[in-house]
């Protein structure tokens, strides 16, 4: 069990339990309804059609090496969630960048970097030190180096809360204009939280 203290001085408790494999697959569900109910909110506007594509890939993710997903649950709600895995030795993910990156940047052994996939919290949750909880347990437990992630640049407060937790940009990625995901911002958490 992992506790946080609200603003308000009220306190909750939430359990932060780490998945992988089977266990993991078990939970599309659950993690599939989170995924919906964050991302639907501004600043993202999620679409069916997103949505739809979170749970098809989904089962897909969570049998790459190194997967884990870590989840928060509070008085039994489902409350939070985030998922990712080890990046493979043969990793394109640092060659779709606007800007190259050294190739020391770019130097990927299958342990080296945890990349965060998706990650959020239920609005009414958020701002508790739960998200916190989820991203130093899924992010510690992962054995890498460092990590990295995506975040939509018009996401601002979570850009911040990123920043907060000490990751840095260090690179911009855009895609076709038609996609519903035209750009994203690139960060990097080097070294990676101890829990």
């Amino acid at each position: 069990m992992w506790a946080s203290r609200h603003s308000a001085n009220v306190e909750s408790v939430a359990e932060i339990r780490t998945w992988r494999d089977e266990a993991a697959r078990g939970l599309a569900d659950v993690v599939c309804d989170l995924y919906e109910q964050v991302f639907r909110e501004p600043p993202f506007n999620g679409t069916a059609d997103e949505f739809a594509g979170q749970r098809e890939y989904y089962p897909e993710m969570s049998r790459r090496q190194g997967y884990r997903l870590t989840t928060a649950q509070v008085d039994g709600e489902w409350v939070g969630f985030g998922y990712g895995y080890l990046l493979p030795s043969d990793s394109r993910w640092w060659d779709r960048l606007d800007e190259p990156v050294t190739g020391e940047m770019a130097r990927e052994d299958g342990h080296r970097t945890f990349a965060l996939i998706d990650f959020g919290v239920l609005p009414t949750r958020q701002g508790s030190g739960i998200g916190h909880a989820i991203h130093d347990e899924l992010l510690g437990g992962s054995g890498a180096e460092r990590a990295t992630l995506t975040v939509q640049p018009k996401a601002t407060r979570t850009l911040e809360t990123y920043r907060r937790w000490e990751w840095t940009k260090v690179g911009h990625l855009t895609n076709d204009p038609s996609s519903p995901f035209p750009e994203f911002d690139v960060l990097l958490l080097d070294p990676m939280p101890k829990r």
